[in-house]
């Protein structure tokens, strides 16, 4: 029997009142229980706050897809939120990622950037929170 590996991780550091950088790492192919696990874990970090102001780190480096439920679970997520992204950096590795990053600065008025190196696109996230 062969066990798979997939899942999302979340991490949150809070900065001020109401700035918070999120890194997202997921795994495999997400499930609707990988959704049911993580998005409580996020509401929690930004209750009680009125407009918080997003930065996200998402490594889909590890991604292989999503499961139906879990690709409509990740759409309500991002509309729930959507005004309050303000950077998302995706680390990757394929041209496909990218192509779909690009794809996902059209829908979000947040700023969205592909990157390869993970250091690269922590540096561009907190830089943006250092300046403000």
């Amino acid at each position: 029997m062969t066990l798979l590996k997939h899942g999302i991780s979340v991490g949150i550091e809070r900065y001020g009142d109401d700035d918070f950088f999120v890194a997202f790492k997921a795994i495999g192919t997400l499930t609707h229980h990988d959704y049911e696990v993580m998005v409580p874990v996020l509401e929690a970090a930004l209750a009680g706050v009125k407009d918080p102001d997003i930065y996200a780190l998402v490594d889909v480096t590890e991604l292989e897809g999503w499961e139906l439920q879990a690709a409509w679970d990740d759409l309500k997520l991002g509309v729930k939120h959507v005004r309050h992204f303000e950077r998302i950096a995706i680390v990757g590795k394929t041209t496909l990622q990218e192509v779909m990053a690009k794809l996902a600065n059209w829908f979000t008025p947040a700023e969205v950037k592909f990157f390869v190196d993970k250091l690269d696109a922590i540096t561009w996230l907190k830089d943006e929170l250092n300046d403000d």
